[in-house]
């Protein structure tokens, strides 16, 4: 039975490490989502102001007036392309993360079926020990009846 507590014990902290590493799977999930929406905002705020530039440049815009729109459009990219870096980083971390979660599940996983064959074998060791014992008080009683 020692062996058992050993195994439980392992299992419970199998679980517990793996209950660990899906809750950073799902927070690395969470940064990646927040990362790709701020970086569709920043490419809905270019388009926009690629929008208001043309439309500026429509109604007359003075060079100095291009030449700041056009450079603000490019503050605007550089900083999506630093999102862009950003959210594929993340990425990478969300699937470092779920490898680590799902090969800890595989290992805990793999401890409850040990400890579930155990005690299947153990249940099977009763049982057999039992039925001896009513083999042979059967026995003894038919030999008794037969004296």
């Amino acid at each position: 039975m020692m062996a058992n507590n050993k195994l439980d014990l392992l299992y419970k902290l199998e679980s517990e490490k793996e209950e660990s590493l899906r809750v950073n799977y799902m927070q690395a999930q969470h940064h990646l989502n927040d990362n790709q929406q701020k970086l569709s905002g920043l490419n809905d705020f270019r388009l926009e102001y690629a929008q208001q530039l043309h439309i500026k440049a429509k109604q007359g815009l003075t060079s100095g007036g291009f030449t700041q729109y056009h450079a603000f459009i490019k503050k605007i990219e550089e900083a999506i392309l630093q999102q862009a870096s950003t959210v594929n980083t993340a990425k990478q971390v969300v699937e470092q993360r779920k490898t680590l979660w799902l090969a800890q599940q595989v290992k805990a996983k793999a401890i409850a079926k040990l400890i579930e064959k155990k005690q299947v074998a153990h249940q099977t060791r009763i049982n057999k020990a039992e039925q001896k014992m009513l083999d042979e008080f059967a026995t003894n009683q038919f030999m008794r009846r037969r004296a």
